[in-house]
C-alpha cells in the first residue's frame, strides 16, 4: 500500500524545474504565462538553457555526418544561428502583434519567442539520436541535408504551436502567427545559410568554419531537393553519390 509520503513530488511551477516540466508537458500553460507576463524571468532562463543544449546537441549530430572538427563547428554554429534569429525576429514579432491588436510588453513577447524556440530546441534534442542513427547507416549527402531540414521543420511546427497558444483567441491570431512564422523561418534560414557548412561532404579535405556568401537558403534547399531526387543542376557540380572521374572536377560546395 502506497502511503501519502510516497506520492510524486511536483516541482514549483515557477521554479526552473517546474518551467522545464511545463515546457515539455504543458507548453500551452507556458505560453499563457508569457502572455499574462507571469514567471517571465524563469521562462526566459530555462528557454535559453534549452536552446543552448538542444541546438548544440543537434548541431553536433549534423556535424557527425562528416565527423572530426565539423562536430564542434556545427555544435557551436547552430545555437548562434538560432539566437541571432531570435534577436532579429522578436522585435518584428512585437511590432506585428501590436499592429494586429496585441500590444503586449516587450518582455512578454521576448519570453514567448524564447519559450517557442526552447520548445523547438527540445524537439531537436529528442530527434538527434534518430538522425544520428540515420546518418550512421550511410545516408547520402543530399538526403542527409533534407533529413536535417525536415527535423528542423518539425521543430519549427512545435515552436509555432507555442506561439499560437500564446496569442490567445480572437481576431488576427492566425494571421499574427503566420506573419511571425514567415519572418522567423526566413531570418532563421538565412542565418543558418550564412554560418554554413553544417554537414560537409565526406571527401572534403579542408573543413572551413564558414563559407563565402553566395546564393541563399531557399536556392540551396531547392537544389538539394532536386539532387536527392536524382535531378542534378547543369552547373558543373558532381553529386555526392556519383564517382569522381577526374581530380579537377570538384563540387564547389566541397571547397
Amino acid at each position: 500500500m502506497i502511503g501519502a509520503d510516497s506520492a510524486p513530488i511536483t516541482p514549483d511551477p515557477s521554479s526552473a524545474a517546474g518551467v522545464l516540466r511545463r515546457l515539455l508537458r504543458a507548453p500551452g500553460d507556458v505560453a499563457v504565462a508569457c502572455r499574462e507576463d507571469r514567471d517571465t524571468h524563469a521562462i526566459v532562463a530555462v528557454s535559453l538553457v534549452a536552446i543552448l543544449v538542444g541546438a548544440t546537441v543537434f548541431g553536433g549530430t549534423i556535424g557527425s555526418f562528416r565527423g572530426g572538427r565539423q562536430i564542434p563547428y556545427a555544435a557551436i554554429k547552430l545555437p548562434l544561428a538560432m539566437l541571432a534569429t531570435l534577436a532579429i525576429s522578436a522585435p518584428a514579432f512585437h511590432a506585428l502583434a501590436a499592429g494586429l491588436g496585441r500590444a503586449w510588453p516587450m518582455r512578454a513577447v521576448v519570453a514567448l519567442a524564447l519559450a517557442a524556440a526552447g520548445r523547438s530546441a527540445l524537439v531537436l534534442l529528442a530527434i538527434s539520436p534518430v538522425l544520428w542513427l540515420i546518418y550512421d547507416l550511410g545516408l547520402g549527402y543530399h538526403a542527409a541535408s533534407l533529413a536535417a531540414s525536415l527535423a528542423y521543420g518539425v521543430a519549427g511546427l512545435a515552436a509555432l504551436g507555442v506561439v499560437l497558444r500564446g496569442l490567445g483567441e480572437g481576431a488576427g491570431q492566425k494571421l499574427t502567427a503566420l506573419a511571425f512564422a514567415g519572418v522567423f523561418f526566413a531570418v532563421g534560414g538565412q542565418a543558418s545559410w550564412i554560418l554554413r557548412p553544417y554537414l560537409v561532404r565526406p571527401r572534403t579535405e579542408h573543413i572551413p568554419f564558414v563559407r563565402g556568401l553566395e546564393g541563399g537558403f531557399l536556392d540551396s534547399l531547392g537544389r538539394s531537393t532536386r539532387s536527392a531526387a536524382g535531378v542534378y543542376d547543369d552547373d558543373g557540380r558532381i553529386p555526392a553519390d556519383r564517382p569522381v572521374d577526374a581530380p579537377k572536377l570538384l563540387d564547389r560546395d566541397s571547397q
